[in-house]
C-alpha cells in the first residue's frame, strides 16, 4: 500500500437467519429398520462407521445398512445422497 491509499476493512459476518424446525420423530425401535451410515471421507470416518454398524448389529435386528459418503463443507441436494430414500434413520460421522 502506498501513501494516500485507504485501507478498506470488510466485515465477513452476515445477517443471522433463524429457522425453527421440529426434530424428526424418534423411531420406537431400530429392529427391522434400514440404517444409513454416511461418512465425510476424512481420516477414520469409515472405521468409525464400521464400529457403529457392528454395535447396532449386535444390539438390534437391523434389516440392512446403506453406506455412503458426503462432504461436510457442502449443502447436498437430496439426489446427491445415494440410497437415502431407502433409509428409516441416518447416522453421519466426522472423521479426524
Amino acid at each position: 500500500m502506498t501513501r494516500g491509499e485507504k485501507l478498506r476493512v470488510l466485515d465477513p459476518v452476515g445477517d443471522l437467519a433463524m429457522v425453527n424446525l421440529k426434530p424428526a420423530p424418534r423411531l420406537e425401535t431400530l429392529d427391522g429398520k434400514v440404517i444409513g451410515l454416511y461418512g465425510n471421507n476424512k481420516l477414520n470416518a469409515e472405521e468409525l462407521l464400521d464400529r457403529v454398524q457392528e454395535l447396532l448389529t449386535n444390539r438390534h435386528q437391523i434389516k440392512s445398512f446403506v453406506r455412503g459418503n458426503y462432504s461436510a463443507g457442502k449443502v447436498h441436494k437430496r439426489e446427491e445422497w445415494s440410497g437415502i430414500d431407502q433409509c428409516d434413520a441416518i447416522i453421519l460421522t466426522h472423521g479426524d
